[in-house]
């Protein structure tokens, strides 16, 4: 291989992330990128190491032997960025020590959410901790976990990822919802799957809406990584949205939504937490962790 130094890092996660999903298509969730976006990713990295990485076509996804050895080495090389990143956070140690904390939107204002009192005792029990809180889409925390960039999230489940412990904290419930400008589907007190099929239908999980769908096409279901999208998109009066019920409570009691009585798109989706393995933070980790568990 050559001009390893030139590539670019982000061609290097792009790379990573398509041989953990096992293609571009599965990595397109997961990136937040279109398939063709990606293969151009893959096909700027292969020009810049002079060589195939991987195969593609009807045989389906594979590695080539360089691509494998690519694979390993830039394994190697994401380890050392987290461990450094661990080491340069972590360089007042004594003095303050920085914990990485993220979350999804919205999540804590679900009453079932631990995470805010968890965080409150452990902040009680080391009053120099600085907590570094962000929210992210569930796309960002992932990689963001995975480069070392975070110490521990709470996010949506929608795969298991290679290198990250997942394990659900509660679930939420979910059901569909629509504007009071959308007057066929207010008006009305009975609905069935059919009825909506043919209409555009929006969600915040990675949950395919296509499954619990009859007659529709892809193409109509729309994706918002945020619950802020998928309700302006209701509020529009053009979309079926799937939102939490907490969440949706509010435009409830302002008479702007209510919710589509069509069982079948009610469901509740789980909330995880997720974090690396003995990282820098691992024993704040554990003890947050302890905290949320006592606190459901």
């Amino acid at each position: 291989m050559k001009n390893l130094h030139q590539v670019d890092f982000k061609c290097l996660q792009i790379f990573v992330a398509v041989v953990r999903c096992g293609g571009f298509t599965a990595a397109e969730e997961l990136l937040n990128m279109s398939c063709s976006s990606i293969s151009k990713a893959m096909s700027d990295l292969e020009a810049r190491l002079g060589v195939t990485v991987c195969r593609r076509g009807r045989a389906g996804f594979g590695l080539t032997e360089e691509g494998e050895q690519l694979y390993q080495a830039v394994n190697k090389l994401f380890a050392a960025v987290g461990a450094y990143v661990d080491e340069v956070d972590n360089l007042d140690k004594q003095v303050q020590r920085v914990f990485r904390v993220a979350t999804v939107d919205n999540t804590t204002g679900d009453e079932t959410c631990p995470l805010v009192d968890a965080l409150t005792q452990l902040q009680q029990q080391e009053p120099r901790l600085l907590v570094d809180m962000q929210i992210m889409t569930p796309n960002d925390i992932t990689l963001a976990l995975l480069r070392g960039e975070l110490d521990i999230a709470v996010s949506l489940n929608y795969r298991q990822v290679d290198g990250l412990h997942t394990e659900e904290l509660y679930r939420e419930a979910v059901a569909p919802y629509v504007s009071v400008k959308h007057p066929e589907l207010w008006e009305s007190e009975a609905l069935t799957l059919a009825d909506i099929s043919n209409l555009r239908l929006t969600t915040y999980t990675h949950r395919d809406p296509g499954s619990l769908m009859v007659g529709g096409e892809r193409d109509q279901f729309y994706f918002s990584p945020q619950l802020e999208g998928v309700l302006i998109l209701v509020l529009m009066g053009r979309h079926v949205g799937l939102l939490p019920r907490f969440y949706a409570q509010r435009w409830l009691e302002l008479g702007k939504i209510k919710e589509v009585p069509v069982k079948a798109l009610c469901f509740d989706s789980p909330i995880v937490v997720q974090y690396k393995t003995n990282g820098a933070n691992q024993d704040l980790v554990d003890r947050l962790m302890a905290l949320m568990r006592s606190c459901q």
